[in-house]
């Protein structure tokens, strides 16, 4: 989740090590799944991703670097609907690149509530005024 909402295509094709004319990248989902999986299994490619994860959510990460994996969930708990993607995408990211086994089961449940609370955004991004 956190590679799709900071990462284009182009830019997770380049980290996966395929052009972006690669038959992957018209699969947006795909791609994303096999460069997360290709992150956990190839350290070159881990620090391609984070990398470009630590100068696209430097700002957004500011504020929770010294924070907990518990102060971490608390935050999300309490901002999902009011932080913003980048933020959202920043405190996973705070859990994730410690690569720690428990801080990766803290990520996973968020990410799962993340999927939850983007689909709810889009849907109110449709719904007309006073409907939400």
């Amino acid at each position: 989740m956190v590679l799709a909402i900071t990462l284009d295509s182009d830019l997770a094709a380049w980290c996966l090590g395929c052009r972006a004319e690669a038959p992957v990248v018209r699969w947006p989902s795909t791609l994303y799944r096999l460069l997360a999986r290709a992150a956990l299994e190839s350290t070159a490619i881990w620090r391609r991703c984070a990398l470009l994860l630590d100068r696209s959510l430097e700002t957004s990460m500011a504020p929770y670097a010294a924070h907990s994996p518990a102060e971490l969930a608390e935050v999300f708990l309490e901002g999902r609907d009011s932080l913003s993607g980048d933020e959202l995408a920043a405190l996973l990211w705070c859990l994730l690149r410690q690569r720690s086994r428990s801080h990766d089961l803290i990520a996973e449940r968020l990410g799962l509530e993340l999927e939850v609370v983007a689909a709810r955004r889009l849907h109110e991004t449709r719904l007309p005024q006073g409907l939400s």
